[in-house]
């Protein structure tokens, strides 16, 4: 869907390469976490899938259309939406199904299509029951979301989330989360997820790891979250079940250190303790 070839990106002034000869493929449907450390050139990747930067060499092209061609900007724009770090800076009216309605709107769409993907946005995000309230009374987590359903309403079929959790606390990082998952496997919209929750990026089909503007690794959240020793070189953690397994197997316990979720967590040491009990 989404084809990065050879692109690089230069912040005119800095004259640094933020992003440099990275050549990617985003299939439609697919949940890709994005990580790196802070200027690590993940947050410019994000703003190259849907034109909010146009790559300064190399070519990024969404369905075919290049995005360094102005006359394909809208039509990009309509087929991959992009949400903030912070809600805020995305919500424009007073009421929430009066936000939800502002993209639909400036499409120029009718009034019923209006109403009908404006309820429909926000049932997906399960924020129907709010659509009269006022968003600066919402918490965290639920601006967040009617962010994600006024994108939503505009029919994308991809979202790009930058960093979309990252000023909530732990209940609203699970709200959008949840939120983000549901889109993915139950609507096949596909995600793009720039994060530096290491546990968010297990949820992913597929983790992207970026520094110094490269493409460091990129791989099934599995074979990425274990590579503790680049990870760390990376100036990335590992995920805290992967982190225990791994202290655990050098103390000697027979631990499968590849886990990277806590029900699979749980499972490993389970069989070391019921192995350990035998002998």
């Amino acid at each position: 869907m989404i084809c990065l070839e050879n692109a690089s990106y230069f912040y005119p002034e800095s004259g640094q390469p933020a992003l440099h000869d990275v050549s990617l493929t985003i299939e439609k449907g697919e949940f890709v976490a994005v990580l790196g450390h802070n200027g690590s050139g993940k947050s410019t990747l994000a703003k190259l899938l849907n034109g909010v930067l146009v790559p300064t060499a190399g070519k990024v092209t969404v369905d075919g259309l290049d995005t360094a061609d102005e006359n394909n900007t809208l039509e990009i724009r309509r087929r991959v939406g992009m949400v903030f770090q912070n809600p805020d800076n995305q919500i424009v009216a007073t009421v929430v199904e009066e936000d939800v309605a502002f993209g639909p709107e400036n499409l120029g769409l009718e009034p019923e299509e209006i109403r009908f993907r404006v309820d429909a946005a926000l049932h997906s995000v399960d924020m129907y029951a709010y659509r009269m309230h006022a968003p600066h009374l919402l918490s965290g987590g639920q601006k967040q979301r009617v962010a994600i359903a006024g994108i939503i309403a505009m029919r994308p079929a991809c979202i790009v989330l930058d960093e979309p959790t990252a000023m909530l606390d732990p209940s609203g990082r699970a709200e959008v989360m949840e939120t983000i998952l549901r889109l993915c496997r139950s609507e096949g919209i596909t995600v793009v997820l720039i994060t530096h929750f290491m546990q968010e990026a297990a949820l992913a089909d597929r983790v992207i790891v970026t520094g110094g503007g490269h493409v460091l690794m990129d791989g099934s959240p599995r074979e990425i979250l274990t590579r503790r020793d680049e990870l760390r070189a990376a100036r990335l953690d590992t995920p805290q079940t992967t982190e225990l397994l791994y202290r655990l197997h050098r103390a000697g316990i027979p631990v499968e250190a590849d886990s990277i979720d806590i029900e699979s967590c749980i499972a490993s040491i389970s069989a070391a303790y019921r192995k350990e009990k035998k002998q």
